[in-house]
């Protein structure tokens, strides 16, 4: 790798990291939405179950089946909001898995990247020392 080809994959990861960055973040407030959604879900269905407890108990005075059918509905709504809950977590541990795989990537790639320029460094300077500054490394080569 040279260090024309370092440079471009430093320019592309100073714009994939943030977009990386961005993303992970517009996950996280996706599955905070997804939540409040589930938790007002709940709230109407609790609201409607005790409305409907009241008008049973109010037009047939069956209060064991109020508390019921009250107790059936916050179950429902329990379940239901743990099942949305455990899906918005499942999909932001897929993403930001995918998103740790992707910076892993573009770490290894800048620690390879470096350790070339690194090593390209050396080899010129241990070229002059030896006083072969007409001798030239292979990137330098490149460049004409």
């Amino acid at each position: 790798m040279d260090k024309d080809e370092c440079l471009v994959i430093i320019d592309q990861m100073r714009v994939t990291i943030p977009q990386q960055i961005a993303e992970a973040i517009r996950i996280q407030e996706e599955k905070n939405q997804i939540i409040a959604r589930a938790e007002q879900e709940a709230q109407m269905i609790l609201e409607r179950a005790q409305e409907e407890v009241e008008l049973l108990v109010d037009e047939r005075g069956l209060i064991k089946e109020a508390r019921e059918r009250s107790a059936a509905i916050a179950e429902e709504t329990r379940l239901n909001a743990e099942t949305t809950m455990r899906g918005a977590d499942e999909y932001a541990i897929k993403v930001l898995g995918e998103l740790e795989d992707q910076l892993i990537a573009l770490q290894t790639t800048i620690r390879n990247g470096l350790e070339t320029l690194q090593q390209d460094g050396r080899m010129a300077r241990l070229a002059a020392e030896a006083g072969l500054g007409g001798i030239r490394t292979e990137p330098d080569r490149e460049a004409d």
